[in-house]
């Protein structure tokens, strides 16, 4: 089964890695020759097929600094062009990253108010992103929760098993194995660290019926992102 577009050529049903693709393609036709034939088409303007050959120089070469300038230059360019945000700023952080050989972290784009303004599905969602498939399967994690909202008269159904979780908003909840009852203006309150889901059950703003010790258990299985992964191999030394 495949996941996504996939054109049946069965050179793609089971590609060879990037780095290594890339190391085949310059061992054929030479480190040289690929740099001067980027060369080219970068002094024609053809920016996106320099690219291509300058990639695979960097792929296989990632600490050849002439290579990565030359593939930062193409990018560059593709950057400025970009009518688009999302092109734009990927060119240009590829660039960054092969000029300065550093991840650096982004700017913080959730701000209180985006936070404040997700919709509680949402947010499950990303805690779903956030469940590792694997501490979940050893955990043997397997129930159904319930989140209700009393400010907002928002109930949400959701359940955790085969190492996945799902959510889905209802107009009444089922019987469930533990729920939670939070305002939503605490619930982001929590996700803001201005407060903790434990004081505010502690001081009863929060209220937990059923098995609490199952949201426990599922917090434990949960990843934290840092966000810090590199786009373009990092120059090994």
């Amino acid at each position: 089964m495949y996941l996504g577009y996939h054109d049946l050529n069965p050179v793609n049903t089971n590609p060879l890695q990037t780095r290594d693709k890339s190391c085949v393609y310059v061992e054929a036709a030479g480190e040289e020759a690929l740099y001067q034939a980027g060369m080219i088409h970068f002094g024609k303007g053809e920016y996106q097929q320099a690219s291509q050959l300058f990639n695979d120089l960097v792929q296989c070469e990632p600490s050849n600094v002439k290579y990565r300038f030359a593939l930062a230059d193409s990018f560059e360019q593709q950057g400025y062009q970009s009518e688009t945000m999302a092109w734009r700023n990927s060119y240009l952080q590829g660039a960054v990253e092969l000029r300065t050989g550093e991840i650096r972290p982004s700017l913080k784009a959730a701000s209180a108010d985006v936070i404040a303004n997700t919709p509680t599905g949402m947010f499950l969602d990303f805690v779903a992103v956030k469940l590792n498939a694997e501490k979940a399967e050893q955990a043997g994690l397997n129930f159904n929760f319930g989140l209700e909202h009393p400010d907002l008269n928002e109930s949400f159904y959701g359940e955790v098993s085969n190492s996945n979780m799902a959510n889905i908003q209802v107009d009444e909840l089922p019987k469930t194995d533990v729920v939670l009852r939070i305002n939503k203006e605490d619930l982001t309150k929590v996700v803001l660290g201005e407060t903790s889901l434990k004081s505010l059950i502690e001081s009863g703003t929060a209220r937990v019926d059923g098995q609490t010790e199952l949201l426990t258990q599922l917090a434990n299985c949960l990843d934290e992102f840092d966000g810090l992964f590199d786009i373009l191999p990092i120059a090994r030394k």
